[in-house]
């Protein structure tokens, strides 16, 4: 693939996750009033033994102060709590409290029926383990590859 053709599938990559994203996100708010971001932070605190704000971070590849801002927003609504970290004294675990664990799991459902017509009816199980395996490889190789700076605000 040529240089120039690189443009546009990033152009094409761009696109297809912002039309997924509103798709999720109005799915989420319409059975649920979940925004997605609170979604994906719901699931990562899901873990056993929940997560830190620097794990949610990471794992949405946002800043630790816009998922610090998530999990307030999560808290707030009573679907999140924070507890002292047993091992770390300085920092705390964020757990989903009973309302949170029923809210995941019922928007979870609304979340896998709206990817399997958005993308499963689409390419078929095959290709969906292809498509995952390249983006994971992508993401492995971005995630190590040297920090870039923030992008500006304009």
């Amino acid at each position: 693939m040529a240089e120039e053709d690189l443009v546009d599938l990033f152009d094409h990559l761009v696109r297809v996750e912002i039309l997924l994203w509103n798709a999720v996100e109005r799915r989420l708010r319409d059975d649920h009033a979940m925004p997605l971001p609170w979604f994906e932070m719901m699931r990562v605190a899901d873990r056993p033994g929940g997560a830190r704000v620097r794990d949610i971070a990471e794992a949405l590849t946002i800043t630790e102060g816009g998922a610090s801002k998530i999990v307030d927003r999560v808290q707030a609504a009573g679907h999140a709590e924070r507890r002292r970290d047993p091992t770390d004294g300085r920092s705390s675990r964020i757990t989903l409290t009973p309302s949170g664990v029923r809210g995941l799991r019922a928007a979870t459902e609304s979340v896998r029926a709206e990817l399997a017509e958005r993308i499963g009816a689409v390419l078929g199980a095959d290709s969906v383990d292809r498509l995952d395996a390249t983006l994971r490889l992508l993401r492995a190789a971005n995630l190590s590859a040297a920090p870039t700076a923030e992008p500006t605000k304009e």
